[in-house]
Parts: C-alpha cells; sequence; structure tokens
C-alpha cells in the first residue's frame, strides 16, 4: 500500500541528488554516506511504488518522469519546512545583509538564491552590489561589505575565503567569427582593473602576439554581442559559453583556472551569512554542466 506521508529526509535526499548529479555528491551534501542516500532513495521508490531515478549499470542517468513531478513538491514542502524551522529557531534574527557579486555571478540563476534567502530569512534584508573582485575584497576586508562572491585566478585554492567553484577560463569567438584569425588578435575585454583583462593580456604578450583592444565593456552580456557579432575574441569561464559561441581550441596561449571564493568579514559567522553562502554554491556552481559548445581550431 502506497505511503499517505512523505519523509521529509527522504525528499531532501532526491532533492540533493537531482541537483548534484551523483550520490557522492549529494551525500556530502547531506553529511551522511553514499550508502545511507542510496537506502533512502530506496525507501522513498518503495513508498510510491514508482522509480524516480535512471541508473545504468550502477551509475546515475538522470531523473525518471515520476521522479521530476516528485521534484516539485519537494522542493515546495521543502521550503515550507526551513522557512518554519527558520522562524521558530531565530525569530529575532533580522537585519540588513550587504553583499558584494563579481559581475560574472549576475549571469547566473541569481532570482533563485534570493527567493530562498528571504523565504528562509523573511526579515533580513538583502542589499546587493557589483563591482570588481578586487574592489569588493577591499569591501569586505574594511567592514563595507558583509560577505562577497569574487573570482580569483591560478591553479592552486586560495587559502582566504570558501572556495566554491573552479573551472576552466577559455578563449571565446563567435560561431561564425573569423575574428581569431585576425592579427593583432581583436579582443574584447571589461574595464580596466579586471582580472580577465589582465590574464589574457599577459598571455598573449608571453605568447609574443598581437592584440589590439577592438571592444571594452562593462558586462557579460556586452561582451557576448561583441563576440557574436563577430568583433573579437575574450576570456571567458566556460561556464558562462552560450547560445552562437564557440571555445577556440588552437592557436591561442592556454588561460588558467577561475576559482569562485566566498569572503566574509566580522559578521561572517552570523547564520544568515553562511546560509546565503551555501544557496549560492548550491544553486549556481553545483552542479554546473559546461555547455554543449564544440570546441573550434582558429582557421589558418
Amino acid at each position: 500500500m502506497m505511503a499517505r506521508h512523505l519523509d521529509l529526509d527522504l525528499l531532501r535526499a532526491l532533492v540533493a541528488i537531482a541537483e548534484c548529479g551523483s550520490f557522492s555528491l549529494a551525500a556530502a551534501r547531506l553529511g551522511r554516506t553514499q550508502s545511507a542516500v542510496s537506502l533512502q532513495i530506496k525507501r522513498l521508490e518503495e513508498q510510491l511504488e514508482k522509480p524516480l531515478l535512471v541508473r545504468s549499470q550502477g551509475r546515475l542517468e538522470g531523473v525518471t518522469e515520476e521522479g521530476l513531478l516528485l521534484l516539485d513538491y519537494a522542493r515546495r514542502l521543502l521550503r515550507l519546512n526551513d522557512e518554519a524551522i527558520g522562524c521558530f529557531a531565530e525569530p529575532d534574527l533580522a537585519g540588513s545583509l550587504r553583499v558584494g557579486l563579481a559581475e560574472e555571478v549576475m549571469e547566473r540563476d541569481l532570482g533563485s538564491v534570493v527567493a530562498e534567502f528571504h523565504q528562509a530569512y523573511p526579515r533580513v534584508k538583502l542589499a546587493l552590489e557589483c563591482d570588481l573582485s578586487a574592489r569588493l575584497a577591499a569591501r569586505v576586508e574594511s567592514g563595507e561589505l558583509d560577505m562577497a562572491l569574487i573570482k580569483r585566478i591560478g591553479e592552486r585554492p586560495t587559502a582566504a575565503g570558501r572556495s566554491l567553484w573552479r573551472e576552466p577560463m577559455v578563449w571565446a569567438a563567435g560561431a561564425q567569427s573569423s575574428a581569431a584569425a585576425e592579427r593583432p588578435l581583436p579582443l574584447a575585454l571589461f574595464q580596466e582593473g579586471c582580472i580577465f583583462r589582465v590574464i589574457a593580456q599577459a598571455a598573449l604578450t608571453q605568447a609574443g602576439m598581437p592584440w589590439r583592444l577592438a571592444f571594452a565593456g562593462h558586462s557579460h552580456t556586452g561582451i557576448r554581442h561583441a563576440l557574436r557579432a563577430g568583433l573579437a575574441v575574450s576570456p571567458l569561464p566556460l561556464s558562462l559559453l552560450g547560445e552562437g559561441l564557440v571555445r577556440i581550441s588552437e592557436d591561442l596561449p592556454p588561460l588558467p583556472e577561475v576559482e569562485w571564493v566566498a569572503l566574509t568579514g566580522p559578521s561572517g559567522e552570523w547564520p544568515a551569512v553562511q546560509r546565503l553562502i551555501a544557496m549560492f554554491e548550491a544553486r549556481l556552481w553545483a552542479p554546473q554542466p559546461w555547455p554543449a559548445i564544440a570546441a573550434r581550431a582558429v582557421a589558418a
């Protein structure tokens, strides 16, 4: 007989697996062993008498139609549960949380994070600002911001702050563009002070490749429009490649990885700060599949 009551812990396990894309990552998020999470899903499937996950040779392939239907209900139930618990656990938690965001964060699903945070902490008001990572880091240190999500470049994880995600930085161009074959190489870059601009110029200079500034912008939206128009090439995090853009795979110097870091000030131990960081990590980067865009070599 099908169960009449759904266990929220089982639903939380299902949501974690769907969002993380694997049992091991979901187990790490939930603070459980992989076998315990597998057992939770088995119990949930037995209660509903429906398969919820697609497995192939012991590997997770995705979510079934029944699983997708349940996920929608599960997320709503968990949001209501967490909101209720938050109100009673921290009824007096109120105030303003000043958050700085690197430009790239604005290109992601920021709305889902803001909505989830508001539900968990309805009396805490977010004040968001977007700026260069170096400026945001300085403002956190000075106490002007409570936290910031910034980008850093390098092969090793940074010691300061909490590392949320690492990904390749690549050369990108419009799918039909021949800009990558031009010399001097036309570049679309951010304003002075952007670490991507510094790294790209240094890589080209070290490789002895002449370049020129073809487009200077203040947002990735503008940069991508310039690339699609065939004006230039640009260094971008791999996850920000979108429709109409391709990765240039040959003839240009390699670029380092990007590390996304959460910095906190004196109020960093405030529960709302830590909860917001966890939401950013879960919603914006974990997991973040690479775009299904074929790499293209520069025409000789």
